[in-house]
């Protein structure tokens, strides 16, 4: 008889049951696809194993559930080391899909493999959990429905892989979206089950079943493994939420973090003008533009990316070419690339842009697109541009180098300087510009400098020379001034032609030599003091030996210049000093010296007053020069001079000897007379003692009279050294004229005096000023002999302007001689027949010592006038 397959029936609460649990297994699985997508490291890890640990447990729970909810008319166990095996089978399937769901991207090659893998570890999980049932009957499959079970369970995983990748990245709340995908994967997982359970039929079997390791499941196991699963599956949503609010609390910092960051790195890129860019190079899409990008380009943000290729229209039409070349070969060889370019704006805005682009490459190796930078430079060009106006206006030839000391800019000054153009030195090394000679030290002494750049003369104590293109050679003077740029440290050379200025130092030197001997053959010191404090400023070696000082000690203190003058000398030379200081005004002053060893020398010292720009006094410079030989030669001179004079004088009155005999003997005669006339009055017989008296009175009158002429007559002849004594003028005149009076009456001349009254005395040597009126006197006398018509000797004397007195003789003689009435003056000239030449140019002499004047010229209607002039006060002259 042929067996009969029993009849089964399904518990439809289980069912619903093993639903509900696939669609929350599913949930649980779109949750923890999220959580193993966003962790890393071995937080991945362990939510992979651990979500699949949960997912294959519900899977699994919802499968035996299914298995439970079948009943069969006979008993049924189950089989417990076959049911852990096909729990494992759930698990291995879960990190599966949970390992291929949670990758970045998912092909589809990626999710078929995968889907095949999923549904053969869930049918494995099926087939073996069937296996583990252990009844009085026997199990047949059909054979097409178990293919078709294993299919859905491959489409199925499919399906699910699909809606788990999509669905893996809602982050917050239940998610409408996840929570449809799981009811509809939840639904889709139990087809293939019960597919699988309609595949199988049962058949009794007399053999009794294999109950060892076998279990049988109670209603109560039943709702314990429910339980159990809802109570893993919860446990894992509750602890994948709580972990996605932490990471979204942790995101929202991110976020925060991020957002400041965006907006330092715009903040800087306002105040750096940089603007930051992304492109596809396929269809050159932007793919970012930062707002300062819009700004340096002159566009609106609100306009989107889409005015990328805008762009290229406002580079300079002059600049395009060379932009599209720049960009053309990165893209060729797929290398960073660098350009400067303008930007020409709708209002007609010029800007100087720096862009710089790197490529980014795909896994292949293909260029996809480039990242960069564009930089507003215009000020930085601004600036270069001024930069290089200051620098072709410097006086100087201006080099720029960099530390590898190669040039990178020069002016024209340079060009003119060293006979290169401009082309023919940019980018080569300095040392192109130095002697051959010292090129093998040069970049060592480079090297040092850019160790510590600071500013500072070159070579300093050394000479230094600069070689042209035609090879010469030339002395320089180089400053050397550090430069901090963008490209590194530069520095900065002032170079300056000094040939001129050698040959002037050489000149200068020489000039000194010259000067040094030229004071020494003069005996003239040069020297510079300070006026406050007294300090000296510049004292020449002449100037050391004439005051006795040795070099080698250094400026002398102004206490031990005042300690060289003589001390008879000291209090006019300090009043003199005094005086310029206050008055500010130039000064001279002749005084003596006492050196230590005793000797006296004579110096005349001339100073001149120097003024800063306030106008106060600061310092005096001047010059002292040893004037002792003059004063001995001087002395001499006077010497010379007296005898001269008194020669003169003794001449003159030689020539006055008849009438001075004449004027002596006139008194004597009347003496005698009146003595005689005296005794006869006195011989008579009643001596008449009153007429004898008045007689004798005569006498003495006469004989006074007599002395007084030799006495005068004795002091014109006299010899000594000159004595100055307070002189009136107007007495002296009386006394001379006297004196003359009878060559006067001889020669039949008037006197005619007009004498100043209250004239100040002067200090002078009577003797002297005697024989100065005498000769200009006796030269009138003799003017008027040979003269018809009036004969008259006028002298006047009157106060003259600068404290001077002022003395004329003047007559109505022959007058001035024509053609030589300069030549009067001169010594050893004279329009006298037996004359020496020598009074005028004595008298002058000797006004002149006493600081005056003489001098002549015509008289009205004729004749000639002398005048001469001698000064009031004492201290001027002394």
């Amino acid at each position: 008889m042929a067996a009969v397959n029993l009849i089964g029936s399904y518990n439809y609460a289980l069912v619903a049951l093993s639903v509900l649990i696939a669609m929350f297994a599913s949930y649980a699985a779109l949750d923890l696809a999220g959580r193993v997508t966003a962790a890393v490291g071995w937080t991945r890890a362990v939510w992979l194993l651990g979500g699949a640990g949960a997912m294959g447990t519900g899977i699994w729970s919802m499968h035996y559930i299914g298995m439970l909810a079948f009943i069969l008319p006979i008993p049924v166990a189950y089989h417990w080391p076959t049911v852990l095996l096909s729990l494992f089978a759930a698990i291995l399937a879960s990190v599966i899909a949970l390992y291929v769901v949670s990758r970045q991207k998912m092909g589809g090659s990626q999710a078929v493999a995968g889907s095949v893998l999923m549904g053969a570890g869930i049918a494995s999980m099926h087939y073996i959990g069937m296996a583990a049932m252990r009844l009085p009957a026997i199990c047949r499959f059909n054979s097409f429905l178990v293919v078709l079970s294993v299919a859905f369970a491959i489409l199925i995983s499919l399906a699910a892989l699909w809606i788990t990748f999509h669905f893996r990245d809602e982050k917050t709340g239940i998610g409408w979206e996840k929570l449809a995908g799981a009811v509809v994967m939840g639904a889709a997982i139990p087809v293939m089950h019960y597919t699988g359970m309609a595949a199988a039929s049962f058949t009794p079997s007399g053999m009794p079943a294999d109950l060892s390791h076998a279990v049988s499941i109670s209603t109560l196991g039943t709702a314990g493994i429910a339980a159990a699963t809802f109570i893993v599956l919860g446990l894992v949503l509750l602890t994948s939420s709580v972990d996605r609010r932490f990471a979204a609390q942790i995101l929202e910092l991110q976020e925060e973090k991020l957002q400041r960051s965006e907006a330092y790195l715009a903040e800087a890129q306002r105040l750096t003008h940089t603007g930051s860019w992304a492109s596809r190079l396929a269809g050159d899409v932007a793919l970012h533009l930062s707002e300062e990008w819009y700004r340096i380009y002159g566009f609106d943000p609100e306009e989107g990316m889409s005015v990328w290729k805008a762009r290229v229209q406002r580079i300079h039409p002059e600049d395009r070419v060379k932009w599209q070349e720049v960009t053309d070969r990165a893209i060729v060889k797929k290398s960073d690339y660098e350009v400067e370019v303008r930007l020409l704006l709708p209002g007609g805005t010029v800007k100087y842009i720096h862009t710089v682009g790197h490529p980014v490459l795909n896994s292949s190796g293909e260029l996809v697109q480039f990242v960069g930078s564009s930089m507003d430079v215009t000020e930085r060009k601004q600036a270069e541009q001024k930069f290089r106006g200051l620098l072709e206006s410097a006086p100087d030839a201006m080099i720029v180098m960099n530390r590898q000391g190669k040039i990178v800019l020069v002016n024209a000054q340079v060009e003119r300087l060293f006979g290169y153009q401009r082309e023919e030195l940019l980018g080569h090394e300095i040392e192109i510009l130095v002697p051959e000679r010292f090129r093998s030290r040069h970049p060592k002494h480079r090297t040092a400098f850019f160790a510590q750049p600071r500013v500072r003369p070159m070579g300093a104590g050394l000479q230094l020379y600069g070689r042209r293109k035609d090879g010469t050679e030339f002395p320089v003077e180089i400053s050397l001034s550090p430069l901090e740029t963008e490209e590194g440290t530069l520095v900065s050379g002032a170079v300056r032609d000094i040939t001129e200025r050698k040959q002037a130092e050489e000149a200068l030197r020489r000039s000194e030599g010259y000067l040094a001997e030229a004071q020494r053959l003069s005996q003239t010191g040069s020297w510079a003091w300070r006026s406050a404090g007294d300090t000296a400023l510049h004292l020449s070696e002449e100037w050391y030996r004439i005051y006795g000082f040795d070099p080698e000690l250094g400026m002398p203190a102004w206490e031990q210049l005042l300690g060289r003058i003589h001390p008879d000398d000291r209090a006019k030379w300090q009043r003199t000093l005094d005086r310029a200081i206050r008055e500010k005004s130039e000064y001279q002053v002749e005084f003596r010296i006492l050196l230590p060893d005793g000797t006296v020398k004579y110096v005349h010292a001339v100073g001149h007053p120097v003024f800063n720009a306030a106008g106060d006094l600061v310092e005096f410079v001047g010059s002292s020069m040893d004037i002792t030989e003059r004063k001995r030669a001087e002395e001499a001179l006077r010497r010379a001079q007296a005898d001269l004079a008194h020669v003169s004088r003794v001449t003159t009155m030689g020539e006055l000897t008849a009438s001075l005999a004449h004027e002596v003997n006139q008194p004597i005669a009347a003496s005698v007379t009146d003595a005689n006339t005296c005794l006869r009055w006195l011989a008579r017989d009643q001596p008449d003692l009153e007429e004898a008296r008045e007689a004798a009175a005569r006498v003495v009158k006469d004989a006074t009279r007599a002395a007084e002429i030799i006495a005068r007559v004795r002091m014109v002849f006299k010899k000594g050294v000159a004595q100055r004594e307070l002189v009136d003028v107007n007495e002296l005149i009386r006394e001379m004229i006297i004196l003359l009076s009878n060559e006067i009456s001889r020669q039949s001349i008037a006197v005619r005096t007009q004498l100043a009254e209250a004239l100040p005395r002067i200090m002078g040597d009577r003797v002297q000023l005697q024989q100065v009126m005498m000769n200009l006197m006796m030269n009138s006398i003799d003017a008027m002999k040979d003269v018809d018509g009036t004969r008259e000797l006028t002298i006047n004397s009157r106060s003259a302007d600068s404290e001077q007195v002022m003395v004329s003789v003047s007559d109505t003689g022959v007058g001035l001689p024509s053609q030589q009435a300069d030549q009067i003056f001169n010594a050893f000239f004279s329009t006298k027949a037996h004359g020496t030449g020598m009074g005028l140019r004595i008298s002058r002499s000797i006004v002149e010592s006493h600081g005056g004047r003489l001098w002549a010229a015509d008289n009205s209607p004729r004749g000639a006038s002398f005048h001469l002039t001698l000064p009031t006060k004492v201290e001027e002259h002394q």
